[in-house]
């Protein structure tokens, strides 16, 4: 008998209240990251695995995982596969340290590649000034399409276009990118434009049936 898996993602907002810091009482059962702004990448296999470890991303091909991280500007992405599912908190650092192709060559692993990505409310290029040598490491790695200009003129990184960079790279062509900007819509926090302590949750999992 074939189980049909299907994958189910979502973002919570502001009104969802704030889910930094750690989860496992408020949680039970999520995999939510230590994130580090590095490239590290685990394997769920039961729910809960791995919670509160160093790590900026994560897949299972289990149903019932819930795997989960957190941003306030940086780039939230869901990974889909046929039969896998995976979350990765992406911001300029995890970018260059290549924390994205690392995420679906784990879904690889897995022998299930990704065949979707759906990238999350993030800081846009008209709110996100940046500029100098750490400008110049994302451009070398995603090419010139990544710098940018903000709404009030100054240098700006387009960390969408490096996603997309990223998600190509890996052989990712299927990008929905439809939701709105951390920094100038209120119902997400942003810690850039306000300042923002708190933070919102990317969450993905697998559903038998």
């Amino acid at each position: 008998m074939t189980v049909t898996l299907t994958p189910r993602f979502g973002w919570t907002s502001r009104a969802d209240g704030d889910l930094a810091g750690d989860l496992t009482a408020a949680r039970p059962g999520w995999t939510w990251l230590h994130q580090v702004h590095g490239a590290e990448v685990v394997t769920v296999t039961h729910p809960g695995e791995h919670a509160g470890v160093d790590a900026d991303a994560a897949v299972t091909a289990v149903p019932g995982c819930v795997l989960a991280v957190r941003t306030a500007d940086c780039a939230p992405l869901v990974l889909l596969g046929q039969r896998s599912v995976g979350v990765v908190h992406a911001g300029w650092r995890g970018l260059v340290a290549e924390v994205i192709e690392r995420a679906t060559s784990a879904m690889a692993d897995l022998g299930d590649k990704p065949v979707a990505a759906h990238l999350g409310p993030c800081i846009r290029v008209g709110c996100y000034e940046f500029d100098g040598p750490e400008l110049d490491e994302v451009v070398a790695k995603y090419g010139s399409e990544v710098r940018g200009t903000t709404t009030w003129g100054t240098p700006a990184m387009d960390l969408a276009a490096a996603v997309h960079a990223a998600l190509a790279a890996a052989g990712v062509d299927e990008v929905h990118d439809t939701s709105g900007c951390t920094g100038c819509d209120s119902r997400w926090y942003s810690h850039r434009a306000r300042g923002d302590e708190g933070r919102f949750a990317t969450t993905a999992w697998l559903e038998e049936g």
